[in-house]
């Protein structure tokens, strides 16, 4: 099933509770009924980012946002979770894969290596 949207990428409707979005100015991207999201967009921007130590994933020199296709689960660019996958709006086929940097290991040479 298709997501409908406008041209700008704001939902013809709501996915939550299905209203109808007719305002369509760049400040409104919450739906009016329900609170949802009415706009896809990257969670890897300063938008979304809480910790003012967190450098976001996107440097857009002053833009503050990308916006995604309605389908889009992950960003093309950074793989950062979309904003309607993580409200739980739409389906997402395939779990996110965590990659995690270990460091501080170091072997020795009494150390037994099993390979």
């Amino acid at each position: 099933m298709a997501i409908e949207t406008h041209e700008n990428k704001y939902l013809k409707n709501c996915l939550r509770c299905n209203h109808e979005i007719t305002d369509l100015t760049e400040d409104h991207i919450y739906c009016t009924q329900c609170g949802s999201p009415i706009r896809n967009e990257c969670t890897g921007t300063l938008s979304f980012i809480e910790d003012i130590n967190e450098l976001p994933e996107h440097d857009f020199e002053g833009e503050d946002e990308f916006v995604l296709e309605p389908d889009a689960a992950y960003c093309p660019k950074c793989a950062s979770p979309s904003l309607f996958n993580q409200e739980q709006l739409i389906e997402v086929r395939y779990a996110t894969v965590e990659m995690v940097k270990q460091t501080g290991f170091k072997i020795s040479e009494e150390d037994e290596i099993p390979f």
